[in-house]
């Protein structure tokens, strides 16, 4: 059995996949797996990567019958992994060398569910370079849920306490909001049947928080060990003007509520304390809202998206006659609203940059 499997989805990936694989090669573990999971690219990904890697004894590569986004192609390579814990990767993005080994040592160390390291990285630099791993410490920003006095702890670990503390440290922003950086064993997901809904925006968050909220043991870490693709790049997740987005936006508040539903309905915890249950639904939802669906309004206009039959479609198979109701209502609440919290304007390169020269101690906290 490894001991680590990475999961890697694939999507027109061809000029990121070397650079990737080549990183967590350098991981220094022998006993690794490398699952590469293509979602159905409409260029040549899948044949590039299949060609690439054939008779190469840690990479595996794999095909979607039809496209699903990231988390279905997680769930296609956590299907097929043999590894005792599992890990993922964008493949435009990196691991610090050393890092993946440094974090199972770490979760070994404390036989974790689910270790987490709670700092990453922002490339600051114009033009990004298709091989991340060239970068230097000034083209970087580690960015954190921490306070900057614990932020300079690196290294300290801690452990998760009750259900209602982490609650509140979750409500609190104190844990990162990605599956990258994280290792997750592999028989507590089974065993918990922690998976990626069909949610397309958002779902890490909701796959991190019953990962939290279920966890026997989950330990937290000071560490910066991945490097996130920032900075001159466009959001695929969002793109430009496109009603489509904003669509998927209401899609995964929608989808969102059944999906919370069913990971509190787990829990006896929210039965004694269903103000928390509500509080995450909450916080959830407003996630949502602030970092896609207001920014996508406010950019596209209420003339425009009022016309959307897509989204009319959406709200009919909701709300059948009163879909027209809630539309307005939607609309009229985003008109008061502000975009300065999307998350696509923190990670363009000029705001980068002005946090890059006016961090001193070259980290930024993202705690409000």
């Amino acid at each position: 059995m490894p001991k680590v499997s990475v999961i890697v989805p694939l999507y027109k990936a061809k000029p990121y996949l070397v650079p990737c694989v080549s990183a967590l090669k350098r991981q220094g573990i022998s006993d690794m797996e490398i699952l590469l999971v293509d979602d159905c690219s409409p260029d040549d990904t899948w044949t590039f990567a299949r060609e690439l890697f054939q008779g190469d004894g840690m990479v595996r590569v794999f095909r979607q019958e039809k496209n699903g986004g990231p988390g279905k192609a997680r769930n296609t390579g956590m299907e097929k992994a043999a590894g005792r814990y599992l890990c993922f990767c964008d493949v435009d993005d990196l691991y610090v060398d050393g890092a993946v080994s440094q974090m199972l040592q770490e979760a070994e160390r404390f036989d974790a569910d689910v270790y987490s390291s709670n700092e990453f990285y922002l490339t600051v630099v114009d033009p990004l370079p298709d091989d991340l791993s060239v970068l230097k410490e000034e083209n970087l920003l580690k960015v954190g849920f921490l306070p900057e006095e614990e932020s300079l702890r690196e290294g300290k670990s801690e452990l998760a306490g009750s259900t209602r503390e982490r609650v509140e440290r979750w409500l609190g922003h104190r844990y990162h909001w990605s599956v990258f950086g994280k290792l997750f064993k592999a028989d507590f997901l089974r065993k918990e049947k922690i998976r990626f809904s069909d949610v397309r925006l958002g779902e890490d968050q909701l796959f991190l928080m019953e990962a939290l909220l279920k966890a026997g043991v989950y330990v937290d870490q000071v560490k910066a060990p991945y490097i996130y693709r920032a900075g001159n790049t466009s959001s695929v997740s969002r793109g430009t003007r496109n009603p489509g987005v904003f669509v998927d936006a209401v899609r995964a508040i929608l989808g969102s509520m059944d999906v919370l539903d069913a990971i509190f309905g787990d829990i006896p915890f929210f039965d004694r304390f269903p103000e928390y249950r509500e509080r995450l639904r909450a916080f959830h939802i407003e996630g949502l809202e602030s970092g896609y669906a207001v920014p996508k309004y406010l950019e596209i206009g209420r003339d425009e998206l009022s016309m959307n039959r897509e989204l009319d479609t959406l709200l009919s198979g909701y709300f059948g006659k009163k879909a027209s109701f809630v539309k307005r209502t939607l609309f009229d609440a985003y008109d008061g609203r502000s975009a300065e919290a999307s998350f696509e304007a923190f990670v363009q390169y000029e705001s980068l940059k002005k946090r890059k020269e006016t961090t001193k101690s070259g980290f930024y906290s993202l705690l409000p």
